[in-house]
């Protein structure tokens, strides 16, 4: 394992899409701006309908760009792009959970624009990731947790593996899930 964090070891491409750091973003003309106002088209009501407060009604620069430094502060914030045309449409979270080794047990949350519902590519990212994790090696899990009316996003961990969480215990309204690596 390298000393490098997370955030800075998680990039790959799949077939449409681009994840890496939110920082590799800000290399660009007017890149803050430009993120900030991905932030605001991507958090509408009904994507960030099940998430905290500080997650709801982003409709300015200065509302997004804040939005943007506490998840910076709080996990490892990749941006998802769409290979073709560069375009943000969402965004992985990573976090570590507590663990002895650092990144061997990983959760995390992913949101993707409204626009690509439905396209498949949620599942593509879901795969993305996993296959990100096994090339690393030194991960042993990952899990998040998804709202029992979310059936789209249950289908995609679903369809890629993930199973019922046997350490995360649900609640009325969430449902975790993890993904299992032999190494």
């Amino acid at each position: 394992m390298t000393n490098k964090t997370i955030e800075e070891r998680c990039s790959f491409n799949t077939q449409r899409l681009s994840v890496s750091s939110w920082t590799n973003q800000l290399k660009e003309p007017d890149s803050e701006k430009n993120l900030a106002e991905k932030v605001i088209e991507i958090l509408t009501p009904n994507v960030t309908k099940a998430l905290p407060d500080g997650w709801q009604n982003i409709s300015t620069i200065v509302g997004a760009q804040e939005w943007i430094n506490e998840r910076d502060e709080e996990s490892h914030f990749l941006t998802v792009r769409l290979l073709k045309t560069n375009e943000t449409i969402g965004f992985i979270f990573l976090y570590e959970a507590d663990s002895e080794q650092k990144y061997d047990d990983l959760r995390f949350g992913y949101l993707l624009s409204e626009k690509v519902w439905g396209k498949g590519l949620g599942t593509e990212l879901i795969e993305g990731l996993i296959n990100w994790c096994k090339a690393e090696g030194d991960i042993k899990r990952i899990s998040g947790g998804v709202e029992s009316d979310n059936i789209g996003s249950i289908k995609v961990l679903e369809k890629t593996g993930f199973i019922a969480s046997t350490v995360d215990n649900p609640t009325e309204d969430v449902v975790f899930y993890e993904y299992q690596f032999d190494i």
